[in-house]
């Protein structure tokens, strides 16, 4: 019914001629309050404030519609009236009481804003829309545009999980004028007050089609590019949003539409749309005799530090020369946000060069760049237009006075809190982030968050002040420089510069870890040298008039199968001085499993009865060997307090007694190709060489690892044979020859595998398996079905079957033939009706009729034999002619075929 209405109104508007809507879009705001009480429940509530702006024709001869107020379709089936609001007062009273008139933009055009508030009850997602009778007359690519609906419609996505959202503001009205021949540009200059990421697309306008359905593309609309020849191109820049056609044809107005999409992270940090806005605008194209568009350089991309004022040049040239050229601004910082952008000079003779410059503050920091739209504007008749854009992202400041102070074997870092952000905005955590070197890191240029090689190590409240980094419950490692960086997180995911890095390190009051050196390795034959360093007793460090004597070292001991420490090694001496030797500073652990896993060690070190502390654990470096094809992979770990920056190789082949060195590498993996010969069994092991970032504590710490041996796999198939065949279809001989592999791609081959399936479109069965490299031969004799595929494979020593030779087929040679004349007398000869030949046959479907057509006999196998008795009467039939029909299924190697077969027979008694 409601298209029915549609139909007949549009029908009577058609008479009226009235002409009226040029452009529009609809915009909606959520608004407070955002949650209610009820029940004693805290629940969330949806308030929105929609926005319906049109751009009308007036004054035009054949007379305007005008509309006070608009009626807005809510996508969940509720309606609400907008009134005008923009304006002087209405003096028309009646239905439009209370509204206002609109204001007027030029001789022919009006702008009419339109608001009203409503609430949803649920969540979810709604498409807003208005429809109004009529567009605009004359429009060039709208057919009969005076009786097409104007139709806006906007997506609404109600979400408590993406928060609240207010659809993007457009800074540029959708009024824009083109010259004939030259390349049109426009860019609505979108702002999203959010900060979400926007994208664009062309569309078609929108209306009412021929079945009634609102909001469907309008009858034959066509591009603006297709209007007239010659065809041009028509898009719209999917990022910055500056939509061009080069260039229109034909003088006119035309009607383009776009959606502007906007995007937000989701709870699982993948970007999605959670609504849009679509604009309907109009271009009036006029000619343009002897004039050239403006141009302009804008800056590139950029950030600025919140509360810094960013300054940027503009050059502005003419195509004709010295002429007036306007500067426009659109976007955010011009339009939405305070303080805002300005463009001086913005308006005088070119060439010439404006200053764009914005002070920022805190309340602008957002993690989306502003895009910033610059409008060229000459001052000919009609205004030839050019649109350039670029970005500034606005970055909180860096945290300042960081500090790092060593706590026995912690690090306390402190940092002064942040005061730059809003309420709507607030920081929300601090990160803290860790780099093991002194070294002051290079800061890129707006690349905010830590600096390259630093790692989140902590994080901590908003209120909070202070981390202590403790290597997540570890401890951090005596000897080892450690830099630090804080950063400040925002709810909207923004994060500050990087801090500036402070260095510091542990006391040196325990001892130090210098070797756990594989000496030898076996199951409980191993070996394991340790060495460690001393603390040092000076001031910052180790306190010997505090902790006094007697020192002991007590080296503790885990292999990789045990889940606590034992001490295997104490060394005590009296005075300090007396540790300064090998004997107190080294230990050779014998009698133990290095083949099981990587053994572990640390040493505690007491002053009296005190324990100072100890060193940070080290494990041995733990090798594996694992064969391949020619090759032996190996992969190694350790955990070591100091940094491992290079391994040697070493190697030990099937006829050695030594090994010998074969590569270096600074990864913890390598695969050794050299001259790995099949089935061969190879040892290995690893020689790591490292250091602590402390330039005081020795370095080129070498460390062997225990030896393990891998043997080498073949996995490589031989290649496939060639097979030939030979076969004789009426003997059932079948013979297969096929080449030796060994001679030509595998020196390994010990058997073949032959395999045969019965149709093309059957599966490869195993029938026979070969020995030996030179059984290249294989006979069939008296088969009776010849019928087949075969394919040889060859084996080789390790096991690895290789591909199928191709396939080869043959066929059967079937026979079915039927005699034409029988005797039945019983003398002996000729008295049965039964195949002459038969080879290759599964079976028949024999029908036997008398010259009535009456059915004598029938049979559906193919060695029948009928001795003249129907079936019908059971009696010998009588002398005469009778007639059959015949279906042979013939067995082929693309499966049982049918072949139909018609005759006579003549019976004689």
């Amino acid at each position: 019914m409601r298209r029915v209405l549609l139909i007949l109104f549009l029908f009577c508007v058609y008479f009226s001629k009235a002409t009226h809507n040029r452009a529009g879009e609809i915009l909606y705001t959520r608004i407070a309050p955002y949650t209610a009480t009820v029940n004693g429940n805290i629940v969330p509530v949806y308030w929105y404030r929609f926005q319906i702006n049109t751009y009308t024709e007036i004054n035009s001869p054949g007379g305007n519609a005008d509309r006070c107020k608009l009626t807005l379709h809510l996508g969940n089936g509720d309606t609400i009236v907008c009134p005008r609001v923009n304006g002087p007062i209405t003096t028309s009273g009646g239905d439009c009481s209370g509204t206002r008139d609109g204001v007027q933009l030029g001789p022919f055009t009006q702008v009419n804003t339109y608001t009203a508030q409503y609430q949803y009850l649920n969540a979810g997602i709604y498409k807003v829309y208005m429809y109004d009778p009529n567009r605009n007359a004359g429009v060039e690519n709208v057919p009969q545009s005076v009786n097409q609906p104007f139709y806006l419609e906007s997506y609404l996505l109600i979400n408590n999980f993406t928060g609240a959202n207010t659809a993007p503001e457009f800074t540029a009205p959708p009024l824009d004028d083109a010259c004939f021949g030259i390349c049109f540009y426009h860019n609505p200059g979108a702002f999203d007050v959010d900060g979400d990421s926007l994208s664009y697309a062309i569309t078609e306008s929108r209306g009412v089609d021929q079945g009634g359905n609102i909001g469907a593309p309008i009858p034959g609309y066509s591009w603006p590019n297709l209007v007239a020849p010659p065809v041009g191109t028509y898009s719209i820049h999917p990022i910055t949003g500056t939509l061009a056609w080069c260039s229109p044809q034909k003088i006119g107005e035309y009607n383009l539409a776009f959606i502007v999409y906007e995007w937000r992270k989701n709870t699982a940090g993948a970007y999605t749309i959670i609504g849009y806005v679509l604009r309907d605008m109009q271009v009036t194209v006029k000619s343009c005799p002897n004039n050239l568009p403006p141009d302009f350089n804008v800056p590139n991309d950029t950030c600025v530090v919140a509360g810094a004022t960013i300054t940027k040049t503009i050059s502005v040239t003419d195509g004709n020369g010295s002429n007036f050229v306007q500067l426009y601004g659109y976007g955010g910082p011009f339009t939405v946000t305070s303080p805002l952008a300005s463009l001086s000079p913005n308006f005088t003779l070119t060439p010439y060069t404006s200053i764009f410059q914005w002070s920022t503050n805190c309340g602008l920091i957002r993690r989306q760049p502003y895009q910033i739209t610059i409008k060229a504007e000459d001052q000919q008749t009609p205004k030839l237009v050019v649109f350039k854009t670029f970005n500034i992202r606005i970055v909180p400041p860096a945290v300042t006075n960081v500090s790092a102070t060593p706590i026995g074997s912690n690090i306390k870092v402190t940092w002064t809190p942040s005061t730059c952000f809003t309420s709507a905005n607030p920081i929300v955590r601090y990160e803290i982030y860790r780099k093991n070197d002194c070294v002051v890191p290079v800061y890129v240029p707006c690349d905010d968050g830590a600096p390259a090689g630093f790692v989140l190590t902590g994080t901590t409240t908003a209120a909070a002040s202070q981390y202590t980094d403790t290597n997540g419950g570890q401890g951090l490692v005596v000897g080892q420089d450690y830099s630090y960086v804080v950063v400040a997180v925002y709810a909207d995911g923004s994060t500050s510069f990087g801090s500036s890095s402070v260095c510091t390190k542990l006391k040196r009051d325990v001892p130090i870890l210098l070797n756990v050196d594989v000496l030898s390795t076996g199951t409980s034959t191993g070996s394991v040298y340790v060495r460690w360093a001393n603390p040092l007793a000076n001031t910052g460090n180790l306190d010997t008039l505090v902790l006094s004597g007697p020192y002991t070292y007590n080296l503790l001991y885990k292999p990789v199968s045990a889940s606590t420490y034992s001490i295997v090694h104490t060394v005590t001496q009296t005075q300090f001085y007396q540790l300064f030797n090998a004997a107190s500073t080294t230990f050779t652990h014998t009698g133990i499993n290095t083949e099981a896993g990587a053994v572990e060690y640390k040493v505690e070190f007491s002053s009296g009865t005190t324990t100072v502390g100890s060193s940070q654990r080290a494990t041995s470096v733990f090798l594996t060997a694992t064969g391949s094809e020619r090759k032996i992979k190996l992969n190694w770990t350790s955990q070591t307090p100091w940094n491992n920056y290079k391994y040697d190789v070493f190697r030990k082949d099937p006829t050695q007694t030594t090994f010998t060195y074969i590569a270096t590498t600074n990864a913890t993996a390598f695969t050794d190709s050299i001259n790995v010969a099949n089935l061969a069994t190879y040892c290995y092991y690893i020689l790591s060489e490292g250091k602590y970032s402390d330039p005081s504590i020795e370095d080129s710490l070498k460390n062997k690892s225990q030896e393990d041996c891998g043997t080498e796999q073949d996995i490589t198939p031989p290649c496939a044979p060639i097979l030939s065949i030979a076969s004789d279809c009426l003997t059932g001989n079948i013979s297969l020859s096929w080449n030796n592999v060994s001679l030509s791609c595998a020196n390994d081959v010990v058997k073949y595998y032959l395999y045969k399936k019965e149709t093309e479109e059957a599966d490869y069965v195993l029938i026979e398996t070969l020995q030996g490299a030179s059984s290249t031969a294989f006979q069939f004799d008296g088969l009776t079905d010849v019928a087949g595929c075969f394919a040889v494979a060859a084996v080789d020593f390790s096991g690895n079957v290789g591909n199928k030779s191709a396939d080869m087929c043959i066929d059967n040679c079937p026979e079915f033939d039927l005699p034409n004349i029988i005797t039945t007398n019983g003398d002996g000869a000729n008295d049965f009706f039964k195949a002459i030949r038969v080879r290759h046959i599964k079976e028949i479907d024999l029908y036997l009729y008398d010259r009535w057509g009456t059915l004598v006999y029938k049979t559906k196998n193919p060695l029948f034999k009928w001795d003249g008795t129907s079936i019908f009467s059971s009696r010998k039939v009588s002398d005469g002619t009778f007639f059959y029909i015949c279906d042979v299924y013939e067995k082929r190697v693309k499966g049982v075929k049918k072949r139909s077969l018609k005759g006579w027979l003549q019976v004689v008694n």
